[in-house]
């Protein structure tokens, strides 16, 4: 792992700052004989829940005779895990980590974000990821203003509607005028295929998460949103360069503030100040931990760690965006991408139905991934699940193209 001074400065305030902020009790003493939840909003896997069970492990060390349960909570966009942290008892035993792309649904005031982050108790952030749009090696894009030659909508892959990447990747369309089509249920590894099988241009995520992919020759960074910029990839664009418009500017602040705050852990409202002290004071020395540092070495994780109110600030900062964000993120939220309905044949299911394959009726073999929330499923025009889906049914599937997340399953 390599930081620059500056970041290495700031680490170091961040972590000063949660020592001096301890409360006259000891850590040890507040948390002994006591269990906490760390709640992960994601499934097990993937680099939310390794960073959350990293804090976790090194966490209880520094609160000893403290006991650590990662919980993992997914979906909803990580709705889910957030509203259970939100909603938790403010005793400090409930803890967790989810993605800051949360922060769209509450500027909409969205029924299903159940939570103001602008009152939780946060404890610290661990990295800052730069956020960036990557391409296939063998996509025409050279560069990200390439985009606005294309003649035909841009394919690219998303793992939802209303993700983090869904949302700034439209919002950055919509500013910079390029026409991308977003194409939802990629998941996992499934989008770096997907682009080298040439379903999809390119999809937009975190330069750590796709570093093993550019390296391997395989794609090509385009542009970077958010943190210093990385001089390493001449030809990728640096957002706060390009961007002239007023608008471009406020998208650009909007998708780096995501970045900058990467990795968090947060609590309800109202701990109490002297759990809440304990915790920071555990979180500093968590990730200033020499054995901590190795770990996340092996795994190419960035560890750029700030505790406490700092994190907590950007946060509230990123939540004040002007009204013609606003009104760009509600248009987002009204649009539907479009879907295709195609009677087929089941031929095979994968992973207990979260994948099926099939025979369209022109003959031709296609695929849809099948979401436990978000796919509704009928069979003999009854509600079903997806384990009950097997080959040989007659089905009519509704989803965005081949290999894409359905929305429906409708079969006899």
């Amino acid at each position: 792992m390599k930081a620059t001074s500056r970041s290495f400065a700031v680490t170091i305030g961040g972590l000063l700052a949660a020592s001096l902020t301890a409360g006259p009790a000891a850590a040890s003493d507040v948390f002994k004989g006591k269990t906490v939840r760390y709640i992960v909003a994601t499934a097990a896997g993937g680099g939310y829940d390794g960073y959350g069970r990293l804090a976790s492990r090194y966490m209880e060390k520094y609160l000893p005779g403290s006991t650590f349960v990662v919980v993992n909570r997914p979906g909803a966009g990580h709705l889910i895990g957030t509203n259970l942290i939100y909603a938790a008892k403010p005793n400090g035993q409930t803890i967790g980590t989810f993605n800051t792309g949360v922060i769209y649904s509450q500027i909409l005031k969205a029924k299903a974000a159940r939570y103001d982050l602008s009152k939780m108790s946060w404890i610290g952030k661990a990295a800052a990821a730069k956020r960036i749009i990557v391409v296939s090696a063998q996509s025409p894009y050279k560069t990200f203003l390439d985009f606005r030659r294309a003649t035909a909508p841009i394919p690219m892959a998303v793992s939802g509607v209303g993700s983090a990447a869904y949302t700034e990747l439209q919002l950055l369309a919509d500013v910079f005028g390029f026409r991308f089509k977003l194409l939802p249920g990629y998941s996992g590894g499934d989008d770096d295929m997907a682009m080298m099988r040439g379903e999809v241009v390119g999809k937009m995520g975190s330069m750590s998460g796709q570093g093993d992919f550019v390296r391997a020759g395989k794609g090509r960074y385009v542009l970077q949103v958010g943190g210093e910029k990385d001089t390493r990839y001449p030809e990728m664009a640096y957002g706060r360069e390009i961007a002239e418009t007023p608008e471009q500017k406020a998208v650009i602040s909007l998708v780096g503030s995501q970045a900058e705050m990467f990795r968090v852990t947060a609590g309800p409202p109202n701990i109490a100040k002297d759990r809440l002290a304990a915790l920071r004071e555990a979180y500093g020395k968590a990730f200033a931990d020499p054995q901590l540092l190795v770990d996340a070495k092996k795994l190419r994780w960035d560890i750029t760690p700030l505790v406490g109110d700092v994190v907590g600030n950007a946060i509230s900062e990123a939540l004040k965006q002007p009204p013609a964000i606003v009104a760009m993120l509600k248009e987002l939220q009204k649009s539907k991408p479009s879907t295709t309905k195609v009677s087929v044949t089941l031929t095979g299911t994968k992973r207990g139905g979260r994948e099926i394959e099939f025979k369209t009726a022109s003959g031709a073999d296609d695929k849809a991934k099948i979401s436990g929330s978000r796919t509704a499923i009928k069979v003999g025009g009854q509600a079903s699940k997806r384990g009950n889906l097997k080959a040989g049914m007659a089905c009519e599937v509704t989803y965005r193209g081949p290999g894409t997340e359905a929305t429906l399953v409708d079969c006899k």
